[in-house]
């Protein structure tokens, strides 16, 4: 049986991460408790009313509040109650790694598979927390999130093609970068990349966004993550292994070499930095496995760190929508002012008829949609409509046959696009879709079954029964560094369009541009 292709793996896991359209609860409490964490105000209350919004995070916070590890003699029953049995930041720190697990059950991993990904995770999360903890304790909540986030994908591509991707993972002869390189040739794609499409694809904050993106990338690091002492916190995280058994010893030398240059000068050499995250990560594992300690060989592996560490990481998000704190706080009164509000604005910039974006909605989001991809790299279509004859189907059919035809391309417009993608309206009978995270032959294929479904199918009836067509000019950009605008892609892609008119109508002209 043929191996399958780099690129069928890819499209599998582009599929993947389209279905996975909301990440386990847990992540929105993870987020949250950070939020709370900056809060001097958060009373043990606030942390338990987030917990008992989810179901599973309750049940195993009592279930290790009532375990033998802390030998209670009164039963605790209440989510309060385990709160401030456990404290606080044990808490914080439970809620947030059981969000990784979680993502494990969603892509069914069995319990084996999610403690080996889940471990490096958590070994990452305390060794980001641990080097906050030497300049700003107050970030250590942000730090760990980070750490536990950044390798979020890995498990998409393990739940893919397990044996390919363990290859790649337990050869201690591939330091972090060659690992990115071998899971492109396998997967077509890494996991850093992978994970930056799932979590813009689930709405995570940019910042946390930017930790999982940019992990393997110092450079990008520093120039997007607000704190520099975040940014090599996620970089010390990023040189620790995917695998807790394979540590390469070229990324061990580098994890040294930097806490010599930037842990040192705080009062702590690599050796002590390194005990602390042994004991913290010992600890932790302690709570969740019920007293039980990590295997002998993952203790060895941390006592001989110093000299062998390896792989992955990066920032994490600082805010939540302060309206949502609100809303938790005030209760359905602010809830529905916040509904209105959000009702107003929404009618600001959709067109009444149709109900896509107007020119002003339009041009706001897109403007974003393209900076960011020119900040992740990421491939997008800029696509411009123009209905054929429109004037022709007004005069013939009447105004009120011709608004038919603008909400019936609305419609199918509209259905093309997908969660991250955008529809507008930027003229009597013009539209602009701008489809991101798409391949040029994705975008060419997408245009073209709209242009045929639209054609196929008519609108009105009786006498009024008319056909309506599109021109299309679809042009595909591939970020490389460069710069580019709103503006300059679509009236590229407008002058497209303008020569598919031109040809006939009921056709797309495309473009391919790098830059």
């Amino acid at each position: 049986m043929p191996e399958v292709s780099a690129e069928d793996l890819r499209q599998q896991l582009r599929r993947k991460i389209d279905s996975l359209s909301y990440l386990p609860t847990t992540a929105a409490v993870a987020i949250k408790f950070v939020e709370l964490g900056r809060d001097p105000e958060a009373e043990p209350s606030d942390y338990a009313k987030v917990i008992s919004a989810d179901s599973s995070l309750s049940v195993k916070l009592l279930s290790l509040a009532n375990s033998s590890w802390f030998g209670v003699r009164n039963k605790v029953t209440t989510v309060k109650g385990a709160v401030n049995l456990l404290g606080l930041s044990t808490v914080r720190t439970l809620a947030i790694s059981y969000c990784i697990t979680g993502l494990h059950n969603e892509l069914g991993l069995s319990s084996d598979e999610s403690r080996l990904f889940w471990e490096a995770s958590l070994c990452k999360a305390v060794a980001a927390k641990e080097y906050i903890s030497l300049t700003d304790a107050k970030l250590a909540d942000h730090a760990f999130v980070g750490g536990m986030f950044q390798d979020l994908a890995l498990t998409l591509l393990f739940s893919t093609a397990k044996e390919r991707l363990l290859v790649i993972l337990q050869d201690p002869a591939l330091d972090a970068e060659a690992q990115l390189t071998k899971q492109r040739d396998t997967f077509g794609i890494d996991h850093a990349e992978a994970g930056r499409m799932l979590a813009q694809k689930v709405d995570l904050p940019e910042a946390l966004v930017d930790c999982i993106a940019f992990h393997h990338d110092r450079e990008s690091l520093a120039q997007f993550v607000d704190e520099p002492a975040i940014a090599e916190a996620y970089v010390v995280a990023s040189l620790f292994p995917h695998i807790l058994n394979a540590w390469n010893r070229h990324d061990a030398d580098r994890l040294c070499r930097f806490l010599e240059q930037h842990a040192q000068p705080k009062g702590v050499d690599a050796a002590t930095f390194l005990t602390r995250v042994q004991d913290a990560f010992e600890k932790l594992y302690r709570f969740f496995e019920e007293g039980r300690a990590p295997q002998a060989e993952l203790v060895r592996l941390m006592e001989q760190a110093a000299r062998e560490a390896a792989e992955n990481t990066e920032a994490l998000v600082t805010t939540v929508h302060q309206l949502l704190q609100q809303a938790a706080r005030a209760g359905a009164t602010v809830n529905q002012l916040v509904q209105k509000a959000s009702e107003l604005e929404e009618r600001a910039i959709r067109d009444p008829l149709t109900g896509v974006l107007n020119r002003d909605g339009f041009t706001e989001q897109a403007g974003e949609l393209v900076n960011r991809a020119v900040r992740y790299g990421s491939n997008f279509a800029v696509v411009y409509f123009d209905v054929d004859r429109f004037k022709t189907l007004n005069d013939q059919h009447g105004h009120k046959t011709g608004d038919v035809a603008l909400k019936h391309v609305a419609d199918h417009l509209r259905n093309s696009v997908g969660a991250q993608e955008l529809v507008g309206r930027v003229g009597g009978d013009e539209f602009v879709a701008l489809y991101y995270d798409c391949e040029e032959r994705d975008a060419i294929r997408r245009v073209e079954k709209l242009l045929q479904d639209i054609a196929t199918e008519s609108i009105g009836g009786g006498n009024r029964h008319a056909q309506v067509t599109l021109s299309a000019g679809c042009l595909s950009v591939r970020p490389a560094g460069g710069t580019c605008t709103l503006e300059s892609v679509t009236s590229a892609a407008d002058k497209l369009m303008y020569q598919a008119k031109r040809a006939g109508g009921n056709q797309v002209q495309t473009r391919t541009i790098c830059i």
